[in-house]
């Protein structure tokens, strides 16, 4: 197994702990002290199966990519078509139900096709808030354009050199990024 493939693996492992955590919050939330000392001992405590739907290496593939890259053998062996907006979001939808966490592990911006490069990437972000991603952590692909702007499609903002698109300012990604192994240089500074 490579690094890669590990840190993907516990990446994953931490998303889907933080996820029971959240799932299992509100269930204790409305219950009060007292009655939570009254519980017996031997009582197991409440569980919440959690679905965890994850992505990783989307690069602002809004259309199918051609050639192979756009196949992929599915859970009966057989190669299909696959990849683009529309087969992720119908994939996700299908796999979806009420107790889901939809998370990524990086590199869905960068190395992005014209579509979604034109446009810095905000089409493709949008399109993964919309389908309900709840976090992402970044990959080497979220830097390509550089610390500010990876900032700038986390909270919104025009483009500092092209400015904002036909849409207009751009709102920000609608999911959380996480970093925990991005440290700056100094406050304000460049990303190491």
């Amino acid at each position: 197994m490579t690094s890669r493939t590990f840190q993907r693996l516990a990446m994953a492992g931490a998303l889907a702990g933080v996820g029971l955590v959240l799932a299992m919050g509100p269930a204790e939330a409305g219950a009060s002290a007292t009655a939570a000392s009254q519980k017996s001992a031997h009582e197991p405590p409440r569980t919440v199966p959690v679905r965890l739907l994850a992505l990783n290496d989307f690069h602002g593939n809004l259309e199918p990519p051609t050639g192979s890259s756009g196949r992929m053998v599915d859970e009966t062996g057989a190669t299909v078509e696959a990849g683009g907006a529309a087969y992720v979001a119908t994939h996700l939808k299908r796999l979806t139900d009420g107790n889901t966490l939809k998370v990524a592990q990086g590199d869905l911006i960068g190395a992005s096709p014209l579509l979604s490069a034109a446009y810095h990437d905000e089409p493709s972000v949008e399109f993964l808030g919309k389908i309900g991603v709840t976090a992402s952590a970044v990959g080497n692909h979220e830097f390509d354009e550089g610390y500010s702007e990876l900032r700038r499609i986390m909270y919104g903002g025009c483009h500092p050199t092209d400015g904002c698109s036909p849409a207009g300012p751009w709102k920000g990604a609608r999911f959380s990024y996480l970093g925990a192994n991005v440290l700056l240089k100094e406050p304000g500074g460049a990303a190491e």
